[in-house]
């Protein structure tokens, strides 16, 4: 299921209704929209949108949008601050004639979660030391919106499209069959990563920026934002893979949820602590480390992630061991295996004697490892992907 709070109201309804099925325990989370608000949280320090004022109502506990019935809602009103300048509202105007049409409802939620990170972000990174001048954010602020304007500009207008493709021509480093930037989709956060990629790929439209005829100035990158992209750049290149994965059809991926989620993760981490990265961009990884936190927490409700862990071959025990789970964390995981099998799968109605006594045997085996794990423990280890001690 998506990470709607309908979904949670499905899980429990369905557990009252289908006694097989565990309820939240099995309730699994899209973790493509998580990739993607883990995105949109680190972008959301290098774009301003521009001023509105649009009430949502969020259920109460849920941080989900509900319908006007739900009783329990609160109302919150997102306010894009203060008023632009006339280069901010050009390069916004742009942007929002992208959007235009578009079903913004899950978007505008979204924008509300990843607003109230983004604030989170700023303050936890000031209490390390790591601040930005109000400056420097607006420099930040104004690199998306130049990017993507940009692009825009230059697909929208024959004249400025015929400009590109002449300089592209002219330019003989420009190999393969890459010939146009790409365009920003505003729920789509790898469409602005491929956006900036072909920023820097087609380097020489700094020559249609730099025309005063073309009147794009106010869409031309200074030398702090060309840094600042670069960097963005490489962050969000942290989540380019997993999103690929996660976007094929066909392909069970619930063990690898977690522990892509934690790569991300450990990434993120390393970003906020370098100190060669710009402040700005430390502070958005931050907030992307937020998401992750969050949906990390939010997953420990789901026995499936774990149970599908430890079933994965090439993870199993070792995989908990190797992230630093305690001895007694994993032993949990351990035993949840095992009561999970022995309540749904142990006693097959329609198995023969022999496979009974068989999966006895086998319970009692691992009853008794556990037992000598308990007694005779000073750390664990892996050992043929199981659980013991030396």
């Amino acid at each position: 299921m998506d990470n709607a709070g309908n979904c949670n109201t499905t899980a429990t309804e369905t557990a009252a209704l289908v006694p097989s099925f565990r309820g939240m325990k099995s309730r699994l989370r899209c973790f493509a929209h998580i990739l993607n608000l883990i995105a949109k949280a680190v972008l959301s320090l290098f774009s301003k949108p521009p001023r509105s004022r649009k009430a949502i109502k969020i259920g109460s506990g849920t941080g989900q949008p509900c319908n006007n019935t739900q009783p329990s809602a609160s109302e919150f009103v997102i306010d894009h601050g203060d008023h632009l300048t006339a280069e901010e509202e050009e390069l916004a105007e742009v942007i929002c004639d992208d959007e235009v049409g578009e079903d913004n409802g899950q978007d505008t939620h979204d924008t509300y979660i990843v607003s109230n990170i983004r604030d989170r972000a700023m303050a936890n990174m000031a209490k390390r030391g790591v601040t930005v001048s109000s400056y420097e954010e607006k420099t930040a602020q104004a690199v998306l919106p130049k990017i993507a304007g940009l692009a825009k500009k230059v697909h929208d207008s024959g004249t400025l499209k015929e400009k590109f493709d002449n300089l592209v021509e002219a330019n003989r480093e420009f190999t393969g069959h890459k010939r146009a930037l790409d365009r920003r989709v505003s729920t789509r956060w790898n469409s602005e990563f491929a956006c900036i990629e072909a920023h820097f790929f087609f380097r020489t439209i700094e020559q249609l920026t730099g025309t005063a005829a073309n009147k794009l100035q106010s869409f031309r990158l200074n030398d702090r934002q060309w840094i600042i992209a670069q960097h963005l750049c490489d962050v969000l290149a942290i989540f380019d893979g997993p999103t690929k994965l996660f976007s094929k059809a066909d392909v069970p991926l619930i063990a690898d949820t977690i522990p892509m989620l934690t790569s991300v993760h450990n990434a993120l981490k390393k970003v906020c602590t370098a100190e060669d990265v710009p402040a700005i961009v430390r502070i958005a990884a931050h907030a992307g480390e937020l998401i992750c936190e969050k949906y990390s927490a939010l997953a420990d409700d789901c026995e499936v992630y774990r149970i599908a862990i430890v079933m994965s071959p090439d993870k199993k025990l070792a995989w908990f061991i190797k992230q630093g789970f305690s001895f007694d964390e994993v032993q949990k995981i351990q035993n949840l295996v095992i009561a999970r099998w022995e309540e749904s799968y142990k006693y097959d109605r329609h198995g023969d004697d022999d496979e009974l006594l068989a999966v006895s045997r086998v319970d009692d085996r691992c009853s008794e490892s556990c037992s000598r794990s308990q007694h005779h423990s000073t750390r664990p280890e892996v050992y043929n992907n199981t659980l013991t001690t030396r």
